[in-house]
């Protein structure tokens, strides 16, 4: 997630790096909440992305579900980067940690594996175990983000992601700035690898927009129900994140 003019880190006097107190006071927000205990690093040079390339200077974070450390980019990273990746690291919700964890994680692809292929139960199960869960657990960090950086006295920013119109999303309805990052986890969203898995009949221009044809009257039906559900739930869960910081 980029830079919103608050600085995640600065330079030591001895060239090491530091939270600034911008950032110091965000996180101390978020850990006099409630949070389990975290701690944010400054990405290590040779760490890579999910797309393979070096954290410095892309202006991200990421935490690590292997429990090695949240990290985000010294260089570029912001105060609002690092606090999502702390919404992820102290308050991850339940769906997240089932989808990180070896057994849950096994029950839901067998949920999912399970139920009669090319069906409205098939596509619905596929969303149900990755897709939806990961999609809420970033709204839920953003929310966690937005509430704490509100109560700080900063504004949220969105790291460039902007609102996305309906008519590029196939949606019912505008994504909202605050949940474009969130939403591109949707089933057929930019960074969702459940639907292409789904079906080689599925297609996605690496944008979000997603068709799901050729596809049966029940596939259509229960993807349907699944688009219109999506904002709902994503403004559900980024309120339920934001009200947990007091």
């Amino acid at each position: 997630m980029a830079m919103d003019g608050l600085r995640a880190f600065e330079r030591a006097s001895n060239g090491s790096w530091k939270q600034t107190p911008e950032t110091k006071k965000v996180l101390g927000i978020i850990k006099d909440s409630g949070a389990s205990d975290f701690k944010i690093d400054a990405a290590p040079s040779p760490l890579l992305n999910s797309q393979g390339q070096p954290f410095w200077g892309s202006g991200g974070g990421v935490h690590m579900h292997d429990g090695t450390g949240t990290f985000v980019d010294p260089i570029y990273g912001s105060v609002s980067t690092a606090a999502h990746e702390a919404g992820h690291a102290g308050f991850m919700t339940k769906m997240g940690k089932e989808v990180m964890e070896e057994g849950p994680f096994r029950e839901r692809i067998k949920v999912a594996m399970t139920a009669p292929k090319r069906t409205g139960n098939a596509l619905r199960a596929a969303y149900e175990a990755i897709s939806k869960p990961v999609m809420l657990e970033e709204a839920n960090a953003q929310g966690v983000a937005a509430g704490a950086m509100n109560k700080a006295g900063f504004k949220l920013d969105n790291n460039g992601w902007e609102k996305v119109k309906m008519q590029d999303s196939g949606l019912a309805e505008d994504i909202p700035a605050a949940l474009a990052y969130p939403g591109q986890y949707r089933f057929g969203g930019m960074f969702d690898n459940v639907a292409p898995a789904y079906s080689s009949d599925t297609f996605n221009d690496g944008a979000g927009r997603f068709s799901i044809e050729p596809a049966s009257d029940d596939e259509k039906s229960a993807y349907a129900k699944i688009q219109r559900s999506h904002i709902p739930a994503m403004k559900r869960q980024f309120e339920a994140g934001y009200n947990l910081i007091k």
